[in-house]
């Protein structure tokens, strides 16, 4: 059995996703989409694929398996649309949608489709988060009284999504996802304060912090920030500390266990989530995507169900409407 896969959205993460696909076993790329001419061109090359410009032309070719969709958080509603449409299987690069209103009309032509759907939050397959679930779930932390986590990278993430994101829907989510996972219940209140200083001229938040309730009565404590100099050496500097009634789990991912200093550069790479070994991408994506093919191969339904991903875009408006009217809101 040979699954054929397409590509939508050619930029880093799409590029990832067809090098990752390229070396998969039972799996064949068979065509990417690009809009932009000469990045299509490129990739028609490198991949040595069919390449669209119109992602509607590529889904509806029946020869055509699967597609991962990895365009602008502003575009996902129409691709999933014509997908489903097509009967494609659908790996969507997070969030569902950037307003609640299309993230509810996407779940609810994803919620009894008989392929399979999947939300790309990454952190689910990165093993330091995914082994907090592990220990939550066998009992050994106890209940949750709360937790506080923090997400911060470069300023070079935002000048690549002005006016297609926001900080709150782009990177608080991925902790916004696994939280709702951890808790296992509905976040019932959001407070939330933010700050907008060096991009203010394109309406975009620079730090976020929320305070997120939920029905249990724990209490998550969230920070981002997207605005932290461009030479920093850690691409993502992130954290988690959760309290339990038995015991308390801490992430430390900032440094990654490499370090380089030299006259070129002083860096931490990454080594967790795209990560190349020995030519080829490896880490939490190439993991997400193998989970993909899987659920498609054994017919089984992603862990991340369209719930889930609605229910991380439902905090994420909560947290701007908190942030726009000054006040705690309701879910």
């Amino acid at each position: 059995m040979t699954i054929r896969v397409g590509v939508i959205g050619m930029g880093q993460m799409g590029t990832h996703h067809a090098e990752i696909y390229k070396k998969l076993p039972l799996v064949e790329l068979v065509a990417v989409c690009e809009y932009n001419d000469d990045r299509r061109k490129e990739a028609e090359q490198q991949f040595d694929v069919v390449a669209y410009k119109d992602y509607k032309e590529m889904l509806a070719n029946p020869d055509i398996d699967a597609v991962s969709i990895v365009l602008p958080d502003n575009i996902h509603r129409e691709a999933v649309e014509v997908a489903v449409a097509n009967n494609k299987h659908i790996l969507l690069e997070k969030p569902l949608a950037k307003t609640l209103e299309d993230g509810q009309a996407m779940y609810e032509i994803t919620k009894d489709y008989e392929k399979v759907f999947t939300t790309g939050f990454l952190l689910r397959f990165d093993p330091r988060y995914n082994m907090v679930k592990q220990a939550l779930d066998s009992g050994e932390l106890g209940d949750i009284i709360h937790l506080y986590c923090r997400r911060n990278s470069p300023i070079t993430g935002p000048k690549r999504y002005i006016g297609a994101s926001d900080l709150s829907m782009h990177v608080m989510i991925h902790d916004i996802d696994y939280i709702n996972w951890y808790m296992g219940c509905n976040p019932v209140k959001v407070f939330a304060k933010g700050r907008s200083v060096l991009l203010k001229e394109h309406g975009m938040q620079d730090v976020i912090y929320a305070i997120v309730t939920y029905e249990n009565g724990a209490i998550a404590c969230l920070e981002a920030c997207w605005v932290l100099p461009e030479n920093s050496p850690t691409s993502i500097d992130d954290k988690l500390e959760l309290v339990g009634t038995k015991g308390v789990a801490y992430v430390e991912s900032s440094d990654n266990g490499v370090r380089f200093i030299s006259d070129k550069r002083i860096q931490y790479p990454d080594t967790r989530h795209w990560y190349y070994t020995n030519g080829e991408v490896a880490g939490d994506l190439a993991e997400e995507l193998m989970a993909f093919i899987n659920n498609i191969i054994h017919g089984t339904k992603s862990i991340i169900t369209p719930k889930e991903s609605l229910d991380s875009l439902r905090v994420v408006d909560a947290i701007e409407r908190s942030l726009a009217e000054g006040k705690e809101v309701g879910m």
